[in-house]
């Protein structure tokens, strides 16, 4: 314990210096085996050699208080523009759609009825009864008269209705008449399809 001088040396100049000084006593207690402790306030216990110091503790120093600070002046922080609220939805284009192409209904002489996008009708040879002199049709014999189709302008209101049935009976000739490898047909069908597609029939009431 060869620093308790100092330390006892330290406290005593601490509790001259201060106007308002607190006593405590320090006990240094030494056992029989020659062992050192030091306590303040209580007294050595029984068989243990006793010696007593009273120094006087500076008075508790009062806590630090900082003085205030004027506030310093800040210039004010323009906000930043907020970003325009952005959606994950994809834009759907419009499209624009128009009705179906004029269509006529046409019937030829032998009253077999068609429709047609041509506005000139369409001019069949009509079978003549070939008759002789004996009043009796010989039997190769055959003549014939230039004969145009009758047709009939499809309506606005019914203009859809006809074009589906003019692209089902395509479908038909392709299809179901024995012309599963007729290309003409097939190319016939997929164009007229194509057209009634990309009008505006389907988006009609």
């Amino acid at each position: 314990m060869r620093w308790l001088p100092s330390l006892l040396a330290l406290l005593a100049i601490m509790a001259s210096a201060c106007a308002q000084a607190q006593q405590v006593v320090i006990y240094r207690c030494t056992d029989a085996t020659g062992h050192v402790t030091l306590q303040n306030d209580d007294a050595c216990p029984a068989g243990t050699k006793e010696q007593k110091q009273v120094i006087d503790t500076p008075a508790a120093v009062p806590a630090f208080v900082p003085p205030e600070l004027p506030e310093l002046y800040s210039p004010p922080v323009a906000a930043k523009p907020a970003k325009p609220a952005t959606t994950s939805a994809t834009a759907v284009p419009i499209v624009i759609r128009s009705p179906p192409p004029a269509l006529f209904q046409c019937r030829g002489w032998d009253q077999v009825a068609y429709y047609t996008e041509a506005t000139t009708p369409k001019q069949q040879c009509a079978p003549l009864q070939v008759v002789g002199i004996d009043g009796v049709s010989p039997p190769q014999a055959s003549a014939c008269e230039m004969v145009a189709d009758q047709c009939t302008a499809i309506t606005a209101e019914d203009l859809c209705p006809a074009w589906r049935r003019r692209v089902d009976e395509a479908e038909f000739r392709w299809r179901f008449a024995g012309a599963h490898d007729d290309d003409e047909r097939k190319h016939e069908y997929e164009a007229l399809l194509a057209a009634y597609a990309g009008s505006d029939c389907n988006a009609r009431p």
